[in-house]
């Protein structure tokens, strides 16, 4: 076949389509078609996406009663504040930029009130913890029961100023260790990462009637 012949069949082609402006046409509702397949695929793809994410959103949630809902919340919130105390008071009595009263009297007051505030404010969030536990996530409540126990230790830290089977003046024995100030940038650390897994665990809860 001669390019001759060729040139008769593409005529003929072009002829059968109407001419050059048939090609064009051709084309056209080709690529539309073409583009329109490719526009509906990629719609349904992030469509089946979208839907997967909400399906993954459903089953993360949980679903309560509004009155078991209200209780919940009002123990964390109760918790919340308690334990919120118990690391200011903490926070307070051995903290890294604290000042204390150069009279020796005047120190020992200070001293005495620190201390009672933290065990006072210590001794009310372990009993509305303990007396919480039922309702409250095992997880959580070994969270709490961490800050907690670090805020015991920072009480019996600071009461070795008054322990007689020490040998020293008050201001030697008041000299804490580099890990006592340590320990209260950790207790600052876990309430905020207990405050973090606390938010996270309410807006996963759903409320149905």
């Amino acid at each position: 076949m001669d390019w001759s012949e060729i040139l008769k069949i593409v005529l003929a082609v072009m002829a059968g389509f109407g001419g050059v402006s048939g090609i064009i046409i051709l084309v056209i509702k080709f690529s539309s078609n073409f583009i329109a397949k490719r526009l509906q695929e990629k719609y349904s793809l992030k469509l089946n996406k979208e839907l997967e994410k909400y399906k993954s959103g459903l089953e993360n949630k949980t679903y309560i009663s509004k009155t078991k809902f209200d209780v919940e919340f009002e123990i964390y919130r109760e918790l919340s504040k308690a334990v919120s105390n118990v690391v200011r008071d903490s926070s307070l009595m051995i903290s890294i930029f604290a000042t204390v009263p150069a009279d020796i009297e005047e120190r020992k007051q200070h001293d005495i009130k620190l201390y009672n505030s933290t065990t006072d404010s210590l001794i009310k969030a372990q009993n509305i913890l303990h007396s919480n536990i039922p309702f409250v996530s095992s997880m959580i409540v070994e969270k709490y029961e961490e800050i907690l126990n670090l805020c015991t230790l920072q009480c019996r830290a600071f009461a070795r100023r008054w322990n007689l089977s020490f040998r020293g003046s008050y201001e030697e024995k008041s000299i804490l260790d580099d890990k006592d100030y340590e320990r209260t940038k950790e207790i600052n650390k876990k309430f905020k990462q207990i405050n973090e897994t606390v938010r996270s665990y309410l807006s996963n809860l759903d409320v149905v009637n």
